[in-house]
């Protein structure tokens, strides 16, 4: 979880530039796109360019943070990337908050809910900042809306808990993750909203069937430096047994992993 992650609830909006009426109902928040009200207008993230907002940092103050740019994202232009910068308290300095992701891109969006902890909880009435270099973004732009729906009308909410589990490399589900930055995963799952590309790749092996608290089976731990398949049998046998993507998907598995060998 990135910094930008953890700032969740809105304090007060500030809009840069030429002055505007007052904000009626405060900052929300739908899809991945801020919308403040006003008694003459409704504004959306593209017209937010510039705004400086307060949240609260986590630690029982408030991180100004401003939005720098939005643009749509390549994988899916409905979801808007926004360039967020917050005020350093010492130096006055604005920073760019998203570290870079695999793209090279340093961005994020808000998105309704909040965390319990690393637990993501559907509340329409909170929203939080998501970066795409963490998981909470990632899983957003791998397709797994947690306020949309799958291709056969089923809600996305447990894909999206699912993907955070899948992202970290958390097995057992206890917020303890077991992978390295830039570490590729092949990621496909029973929707269908994402497809296995490495089935006739030698260089690849199952992984893990995954469901929203973790693993539910695991054939081979992502990486074995971290922690080894044996160390995580030990701690938690019911993940061990045959496990492939069909005795993974009959334990109830939402998403499935592939790895490169070590």
């Amino acid at each position: 979880m990135t910094r930008l992650s953890s700032l969740l609830a809105l304090v007060l909006i500030l809009i840069a530039g030429p002055a505007l009426a007052a904000p009626t109902g405060g900052l929300a928040v739908e899809g991945t796109s801020f919308v403040v009200t006003t008694a003459t207008a409704r504004l959306a993230s593209r017209d937010l360019v510039g705004a400086v907002f307060e949240i609260d940092d986590g630690k029982g103050g408030l991180a100004q943070v401003r939005i720098d740019a939005v643009t749509p994202a390549k994988e899916n232009a409905t979801i808007l990337l926004h360039t967020f910068s917050s005020r350093d308290p010492k130096t006055g300095e604005w920073v760019n908050m998203c570290e870079s992701d695999a793209f090279g891109r340093r961005a994020g969006f808000p998105l309704q809910g909040h965390w319990d902890g690393y637990r993501f909880v559907a509340d329409p009435d909170a929203w939080f900042l998501a970066c795409t270099s963490g998981s909470q973004g990632k899983c957003v732009l791998w397709g797994y809306d947690p306020w949309g729906k799958g291709p056969d009308g089923r809600p996305l909410a447990d894909f999206y808990r699912t993907c955070q589990q899948t992202v970290r490399a958390d097995y057992r589900g206890d917020g303890a993750p077991h992978t390295k930055n830039g570490t590729e995963i092949d990621v496909a799952d029973i929707a269908g909203l994402q497809r296995h590309d490495s089935l006739n790749n030698p260089a690849y092996i199952f992984e893990a069937g995954w469901g929203p608290t973790g693993a539910v089976c695991v054939a081979a731990t992502r990486w074995p430096d971290l922690l080894t398949e044996e160390a995580l049998l030990k701690a938690a046998p019911n993940l061990g047994g045959t496990c492939d993507e069909a005795a993974a998907r009959a334990k109830g598995a939402l998403i499935f992993t592939r790895i490169k060998r070590r």
